[in-house]
């Protein structure tokens, strides 16, 4: 089972996923029977997540993948994935429905990865196969299932590097850049390429989370119509996901009136995101209502919520990475005033 790039390969995973999801885990034809996975990647170069199904064996605690490609003499695209983020999703089947969890993805090494392949390789032939086919050295990938994570409390807010940026600090891919504020434009440039990029990464993040959070809701509704309450810890989940979005769209309101002066042909694209904006925020003010009924509140119907949100999210994503990365990468932000407290330890 791989992840490869003709479109055939990719309408032939789609059709598996599809199935997996729709009979709790369980596929018929080429792969009837066979242990199966699903594996949410986020993409090292686009920040889109990509599922992939992929046969998986039980070793204690953990499962256990392998990029055999089907044999090819190249990785497969989910392995370069995991290497740059090991945050990965599972979905997996399990008394009768597909349970959801997060994991930690770690590629083994020296004889921990030959004992795990010449195991799998005994118990289906066909990984023997692949090995014997390519020169390279097949990848075994254990997936370990995270800790339930504390949603939404990461500093993951665009406006956040963006004013940082003016004071003199650029954070990209997770690491900070001490630069020297400038107000030449070619020089601001050049320091904030990345700006763009770490979009597609807030994005991919809240993704994530709001993907943890689902999650969660679900395992707790199950059959059932309704819980008579919402655990705290879910709560707090759903309330540090909302915050954190918030939060991210309040700063790109901030920028976006420089990205206009700058980009004037982007006004009418940025008013349609600041439009969403607004109504992304009137759903997180109706769920924030549900939620301050405590113990009272109803999973079910907070479920259905995200849903919706998740729907409206994903279509503003793509809108909006698709229309501003390029002017993101290049704009100007010597311009920015500094972010208040950016410049204190622990400022967000």
């Amino acid at each position: 089972m791989t992840d490869s790039q003709p479109t055939s390969a990719a309408d032939f995973n789609a059709a598996i996923i599809n199935e997996f999801r729709a009979n709790a885990g369980k596929v018929g034809g080429l792969f009837a029977g066979a242990p199966l996975v699903l594996l949410t990647t986020i993409g090292a170069k686009s920040g889109r997540s990509h599922t992939t199904p992929l046969v998986y064996y039980r070793h204690d605690d953990h499962l256990l993948v392998f990029g055999s490609n089907g044999g090819s003499d190249s990785h497969p695209a989910w392995l370069f994935n995991v290497r740059n983020n090991p945050e990965v999703t599972v979905e997996i089947g399990a008394s009768g429905a597909v349970e959801t969890f997060q994991a930690t993805a770690v590629v083994l090494s020296g004889a921990e990865r030959e004992r795990r392949y010449v195991e799998q390789a005994a118990r289906d032939p066909a990984f023997a196969a692949y090995q014997a086919g390519t020169e390279r050295v097949i990848p075994v990938v254990a997936l370990r299932k995270a800790r339930r994570p504390s949603v939404g409390r990461r500093p993951i807010v665009l406006g956040a590097v963006i004013l940082a940026g003016a004071a003199g600090v650029i954070a990209t891919r997770g690491s900070t850049e001490k630069t020297t504020p400038t107000t030449a434009p070619a020089t601001a440039t050049a320091r904030t390429t990345a700006i763009g990029d770490h979009l597609r990464q807030v994005h991919a993040q809240l993704r994530r989370d709001l993907g943890t959070v689902r999650a969660e809701l679900a395992a707790q509704v199950g059959d059932s119509v309704t819980l008579p309450s919402l655990p705290r810890d879910l709560r707090a989940h759903c309330v540090g996901f909302c915050s954190a979005l918030h939060e991210h769209h309040t700063s790109e309101d901030g920028v976006f009136p420089v990205l206009a002066k700058q980009f004037p042909e982007l006004s009418p694209v940025l008013a349609r995101l600041q439009r969403e904006h607004g109504e992304v925020a009137r759903v997180i003010a109706e769920l924030q209502q549900v939620l301050d009924r405590g113990d009272t509140a109803d999973p079910a119907h907070i479920r259905t919520e995200f849903d919706r949100l998740a729907s409206e999210l994903e279509a503003h994503f793509v809108y909006e990475e698709s229309t501003i990365i390029d002017a993101l990468n290049a704009m100007d932000t010597s311009v920015l005033p500094p972010r208040p407290g950016a410049d204190r330890p622990g400022g967000r």
